[in-house]
């Protein structure tokens, strides 16, 4: 879960494009989509970042769910 609406964690981006984790972290690893780590090593994107990538890959129409804002998620 990511901490705030403006960054995405590596499932939320696969789960809103259809791309597996790996290939989002080929992809990071490769520089084609900017990420950068946690203190914990979990992998974050900014969801104009995840955006700007979809659109260089065609999908036009992903890219502006990227950048709809989630409802914050409150752990019980």
């Amino acid at each position: 879960m990511s901490g705030g609406n403006d960054f995405l964690t590596i499932g939320e981006a696969a789960s809103l494009c259809g791309l597996s984790r790996s290939a989002l972290r080929r992809a990071v690893a490769r520089g084609h989509l900017a990420a950068w780590h946690t203190p914990g090593n979990h992998l974050r994107i900014s969801r104009r970042d995840f955006a700007e990538f979809l659109r260089s890959l065609g999908a036009v129409e992903l890219a502006g769910r990227a950048e709809e804002r989630l409802p914050t998620r409150v752990r019980q």
